[in-house]
């Protein structure tokens, strides 16, 4: 339900823009402010957790989820949009790190390493009731309706979790720190671990592209500038979805039984989507469909790919601190997703004011403001080979 209230504005981009009469830039606003909340909230939610569990905060941020949406709903103007949309990232920011902490309540080792990959996996369906049936909401009933049963379902999700979850199995530690102040200190102690800063980076360079396009550019990308249809847009962001049910058990079974191919795991995902992005950013005109998407859904490994990072946080340090540690690498994906998204519309903005063309999402647009990642991704590399040859000599 997180993942659907996430990106239910990626597929609502260009009704956005007409609503609230938007240019690029603005409208990556909408998304920017969104995930800026979202990770900066992943400090203190990690920290939280450790202190109060994952079912008091899962329940929480649906409902938080559930106002935002109902502000995006009736907003007059883009500036109640862009409190809406933070709104959904705050409560969203409570949601994923609880989901991993309540795995490793009921699981550990390999078998809380598979189960982490698959339920992330199914959560990605997400995307798929974004894509399909709130679109379908989106063109046949209207804004407002929409968002507001997008809110009517988040408060459902509330009481799904009262009635039918818990932290840990019956008869196990609850895992807690004793007060607020215990669980930050933990969060200190686990930024001080070249390994849980690893996993920071981990996230960073794997999960950024992939949640960029999905998130916001790839509505405008396919339909305005490629030419395609929403038809086509909806499955290709679908598909990617579903490619994740083939690579996440893969990704997940190579983290339980080869965890020291993790790294290079890492090297060799992020090689793939650049150059996946260079294929498709060096065809000089529109992209022929099956090109399209196929590309994307390479670019789709990105996100089973992230929870590599996790993985190396619940090997490195115990339950107990696992909240903030987990928070404290979630933020790595979104830092780098929110700067990707802004300078994608800054630089498509900059490029039609240069070229003065009438039209504002372009291919050769898109082609320079898509370039921006490669030098996200860069500074990502580095940091996390820093970080992991830091780790490896801890470890002799």
């Amino acid at each position: 339900m997180a993942v659907t209230q996430r990106s239910s504005l990626g597929v609502a981009t260009l009704i956005a823009s007409e609503r609230f009469h938007t240019n690029a830039q603005q409208l990556a606003t909408l998304a920017v402010f969104q995930l800026v909340v979202y990770a900066g909230m992943q400090i203190p939610v990690g920290i939280m957790l450790d202190r109060f569990g994952a079912k008091i905060l899962l329940a929480v941020g649906a409902l938080i989820m559930a106002a935002g949406q109902l502000t995006v709903a009736f907003a007059p103007h883009l500036a109640v949009a862009v409190v809406g949309r933070m709104l959904v990232g705050m409560g969203d920011s409570f949601t994923f790190i609880s989901m991993i902490r309540m795995i490793n309540g009921w699981y550990q080792g390999p078998k809380a390493s598979r189960l982490q990959q698959y339920i992330s996996t199914i959560g990605q369906l997400g995307q798929f009731f974004s894509a399909v049936p709130f679109w379908f909401m989106l063109e046949s009933l209207g804004w407002e309706a929409a968002f507001s049963f997008m809110a009517t379902a988040s408060l459902l999700a509330v009481l799904l979790l009262i009635a039918f979850t818990s932290d840990q199995a019956k008869g196990q530690d609850s895992h807690s720190a004793s007060s607020l102040k215990v669980a930050a200190g933990q969060l200190l102690e686990n930024a001080r671990n070249p390994g849980i800063r690893m996993a920071f980076w981990t996230h960073f360079v794997t999960q950024s592209t992939t949640t960029s396009v999905a998130l916001l550019w790839a509505v405008p990308f396919l339909v305005t500038a490629e030419g395609q249809s929403h038809d086509f847009a909806a499955l290709t962001l679908t598909s990617m979805v579903f490619m994740g049910f083939i690579t996440g058990p893969v990704i997940g079974w190579i983290c339980a039984k080869r965890p020291a191919a993790r790294g290079l795991l890492v090297y060799a995902v992020v090689g793939l989507i650049v150059l996946t992005w260079l294929c498709l950013l060096s065809i000089p005109n529109a992209a022929p469909s099956w090109v399209i998407f196929g590309c994307f859904i390479v670019i789709s490994i990105g996100g089973p790919a992230s929870m590599v990072a996790f993985d190396f946080t619940k090997d490195i340090v115990s339950k107990d601190r696992l909240g903030s540690a987990n928070g404290f690498a979630n933020v790595g994906g979104f830092l780098a997703t929110f700067v990707m998204m802004y300078l994608t519309g800054l630089v498509i903005d900059i490029y039609k004011g240069i070229t003065h063309s009438s039209e504002r999402y372009t291919v050769d647009g898109f082609r320079w403001g898509f370039s921006t990642q490669f030098l996200v991704i860069a500074v990502g590399l580095v940091f996390f080979t820093m970080e992991r040859r830091r780790f490896l000599r801890a470890k002799i």
